[in-house]
């Protein structure tokens, strides 16, 4: 169908005055839909005998006895196609090992997406700190939908919400948002590690109902999980945990309690910076205990991470839920037991972004120094570039400090430079494609 497509689609882009690609198509019993792609625009095509319910018709051309529509691809007209294609509708988290990505631009989230599916993961995309911006809501939304759209619909993928307060899940939820992970920082009385004797005690006598009957649960316990793995809560250290994190108990049951009032399908998961064993035993019991249905659970374990093994221990003898872990380069995952999938959810920011410099700095060196160079001055990352001859470039990103002060520089270089970053992207995109599908090395 694309091939017979391709006149029609040239006379499109003589008509728009810009260039066009399109290298897929859904057909339907009366209708055939196509993204199609421009540098740094989106459209799609629908070819069809009848006028399509969409809106801001750009051209109409006669072809074979029907008629190519193309419309601009809009976050309205995204919602409407996603009415006529299920492959468009974002679902909750499947068996699959999951993984959440965000991207600057939709064109490299949809090459992102297109490698996960090849791999076997359930892709996810959307927004981490919007505060409830339905602005930067539905930019996301609708990048996530071209990501599914123009990435060739080939399997199921969600979409997610990364905040600091659950209130800001809201306009996300009114949406059709599937994912939601609370950061917790904010709510772990941490200074309850600290606490001198006397304040700890003071701080016993007014324990609530609800408190002193988990403090119960826990005190002086311990708990055996394999031979060599026992958690223990002796009574000082039980009270001083039941304190930091009781707050964060509460405010998980209002999320979950209101994302269940809205009447959608979702996820609920929760971040940590770093959350030792026992606390993750304490809120995963505790959270079922109180119908908390949580689905992930990032604990801040990282590569080389000595409590790795028993929080993966914990995950699979509980149950209910999987480990999340932030991953900034595919090749260095940590090395996870046996049988991961389905108890393992990744996010990475900007994975596609490294990739995209690689190219350019293979195809323009000079281009390539002035970008890298905004972003070391942009992360406060010091290196000798002028040191590195043209043919070593692409190299330089292996570096896990560099790669990582590119993906922290990526929204600046995309907010000075996208028009020129799309039309790389634009033109080099099959070779961007085979080399984020060669970076994923999850087995």
């Amino acid at each position: 169908m694309v091939e017979e497509l391709r006149q029609g689609i040239h006379q499109v882009a003589e008509r728009l005055g810009q260039e066009l690609r399109c290298s897929l198509a859904f057909p339907g019993r009366d209708w055939v839909f196509f993204p199609l792609e421009s540098r740094g625009v989106q459209y799609f095509g629908v070819l069809s005998t009848e006028e399509p319910p969409f809106e801001g018709k750009l051209v109409t051309l006669s072809f074979q006895g029907r008629k190519l529509f193309v419309f601009p691809f809009t976050l309205d007209n995204a919602l409407r196609l996603r009415d006529v294609i299920p492959e468009l509708t974002p679902t909750t988290l499947c068996k699959e090992v999951s993984w959440g990505v965000v991207e600057e631009s939709p064109v490299l989230l949809s090459l992102v997406f297109g490698a996960l599916w090849e791999k076997g993961v359930f892709p996810l995309s959307g927004t981490c700190a919007a505060e409830g911006k339905r602005e930067e809501l539905e930019k996301a939304l609708r990048s996530s939908l071209w990501g599914a759209f123009a990435g060739g619909g080939r399997g199921r993928f969600g979409v997610f919400s990364q905040e600091r307060a659950w209130q800001f899940f809201k306009e996300a939820s009114s949406l059709g948002y599937t994912a939601y992970i609370l950061e917790s920082e904010e709510h772990i009385r941490k200074e309850a590690f600290t606490w001198e004797e006397a304040q700890l005690k003071e701080a016993f006598f007014r324990l609530s109902s609800r408190e002193k009957e988990a403090w119960k649960r826990y005190c002086d316990r311990s708990f055996r999980f394999s031979r060599d793995f026992v958690l223990s809560f002796p009574e000082e250290r039980c009270l001083r945990m039941l304190f930091a994190y009781f707050p964060l108990l509460d405010i998980l049951e209002e999320g979950f309690a209101f994302l269940e009032s809205q009447d959608i399908p979702f996820d609920l998961g929760v971040s940590f910076e770093k959350l030792p064993p026992e606390a993750h035993f304490f809120l995963a019991e505790e959270l079922h205990r109180r119908g908390v249905d949580f689905h992930v659970l990032f604990p801040g374990a990282s590569e080389g991470d000595s409590d790795l093994p028993f929080h993966t221990l914990l995950a699979r003898t509980i149950g209910g839920y999987r480990l999340g872990f932030s991953c900034r380069d595919p090749k260095s995952l940590p090395p996870f037991p046996e049988e991961p999938r389905g108890m393992l959810h990744l996010f990475s920011a900007h994975l596609g972004f490294p990739v995209l410099l690689e190219v350019i700095a293979l195809e323009d060196p000079d281009l390539f120094r002035r970008l890298f160079e905004e972003a070391l001055e942009a992360s406060g990352v010091s290196f000798a570039l002028e040191t590195v001859p043209d043919r070593e470039l692409p190299g330089i990103l292996e570096k896990s400090s560099l790669r990582n002060a590119v993906q922290n520089a990526t929204p600046l270089l995309f907010a000075h430079h996208r028009e020129t970053l799309e039309a790389y992207l634009f033109a080099f995109e099959s070779e961007i494609a085979q080399k984020i599908r060669e970076r994923l090395c999850l087995q």
